[in-house]
């Protein structure tokens, strides 16, 4: 992968944090279930994602209640 290609990698924490999870969990769904591919960096064990893959995917959007409906 070149340099610039690296720099463009982020954690599965922030790729969670970027579709609205609150944990990495639904992140490794998308790994596991081939939505999302790992990459790697040199001198680094962890696993790293492509943030243009990342901000393809939809996000969750936040349902708000309104204390009438919650009656």
């Amino acid at each position: 992968m070149s340099d610039q290609k690296i720099d463009d990698l982020i954690s599965i924490r922030e790729a969670a944090h970027i579709l609205g999870f609150r944990q990495s969990a639904p992140i490794a769904n998308y790994v596991s279930n081939k939505r999302l591919k790992t990459y790697s960096k040199p001198s680094s064990k962890r696993k790293w994602l492509s943030r243009a893959e990342v901000y393809s995917l939809p996000k969750i959007s936040a349902v708000k209640q309104s204390s009438k409906e919650l009656c």
